[in-house]
């Protein structure tokens, strides 16, 4: 038996040690179908809180990882005065066990519930990181009217023009890091294939070597990687995702009708720089547009203080 492997967006490690997970308890919703986050605002800050702040929304990348590394901006989002949500994806780290087929569809479905229950009289503001900005535009697209404003962290592009180099700068950056020998090229292709029996631990290795990479500083994201396990990864859902995806991808025109407010903020070092803006900036409107020098993938990782004044402004 054989699996086609889409090695994406490394941004999850699977290594062999302890998990970290999420610091604040599971909900579980009560369609009895997903657990989720909820993180009040800071109330010890009342000149930031209000009760006209709309619920934010956050969603992770991959697609197929766990959600529980963006605690950290959840967290701050609150101080800033809003309640923030953030979940695992169906079929995904706390969530599984969940049917997700088929996956977007399930996904776009989770997300409605959650927004109907939550904050069924306002609009919310999708916060969302890498694949999770196409996520949020799928769920945009089919739900318009629940979304204020969408802010785009690192975010690959409607067309995946990001998508195109990214193997090959993964590699000349692995090479130049370590001294790891790596398997031929094609063993980065979207449709390669693998035996069954060594599906996990080409996986594996193949992941280990890509999440550091998407680091600035080399060292910071080997540390980060140790955090992650096999748990928080699912290739099926991310092969049927990216699947799906390309069956119906978002268009600009589509963008262009919601008249909603995009933000961009992006590292410079990222891997999807210059081409995702590229991609963007000439077929929709953005309401900003932000670049952060001197990091990668993570900015809340290599540069907080500026990621979370920028993300700050845009929220207000």
């Amino acid at each position: 038996m054989t699996r086609i492997v889409m090695v994406w967006l490394g941004l999850m490690v699977l290594v062999t040690n302890v998990q970290a997970a999420f610091s604040t308890p599971k909900i579980l919703h009560p369609s009895g179908e997903f657990y989720y986050h909820q993180i009040l605002p800071n109330q010890t800050v009342p000149s930031k809180t209000s009760k006209d702040d709309l619920a934010v929304f956050i969603l992770g990348g991959g697609p197929g990882f766990s959600s529980w590394n963006l605690e950290p901006i959840q967290q701050k989002i609150a101080d800033m005065g809003h309640t923030v949500y953030l979940m695992d994806m169906l079929g995904i780290g706390e969530n599984q066990a969940k049917k997700t087929d088929p996956v977007l569809d399930a996904w776009i479905t989770q997300i409605s519930q959650l927004k109907q229950s939550e904050s069924a009289d306002k609009p919310v503001i999708l916060v969302s990181h890498s694949w999770g900005a196409l996520m949020a535009m799928l769920y945009t697209r089919a739900n318009p009217d629940d979304v204020e404003r969408i802010i785009l962290l690192n975010p690959v592009d409607p067309q995946k023009k990001a998508m195109e180099n990214l193997t090959a700068e993964i590699h000349e950056r692995n090479t130049q890091e370590t001294d790891a020998k790596w398997d031929d090229e094609s063993a980065w292709e979207h449709t390669t294939e693998f035996n069954e029996a060594d599906l996990q631990t080409v996986t594996l290795r193949q992941i280990q070597q890509v999440l550091p990479t998407y680091f600035l500083d080399y060292e910071q994201g080997q540390n980060y990687a140790a955090q992650f396990t096999i748990q928080d990864f699912n290739i099926d859902l991310n092969i049927q995702a990216w699947k799906e995806y390309d069956a119906k991808p978002v268009l600009f025109s589509e963008i262009n009708a919601w008249k909603k407010p995009l933000h961009f903020i992006e590292c410079k070092q990222d891997y999807l720089m210059p081409y995702n803006l590229n991609a963007m900036q000439p077929n929709i409107q953005l309401a900003s547009v932000d670049v952060i020098d001197q990091c990668g993938h993570f900015p809340w990782i290599e540069q907080p203080k500026i990621f979370y004044s920028t993300l700050e402004q845009y929220l207000k």
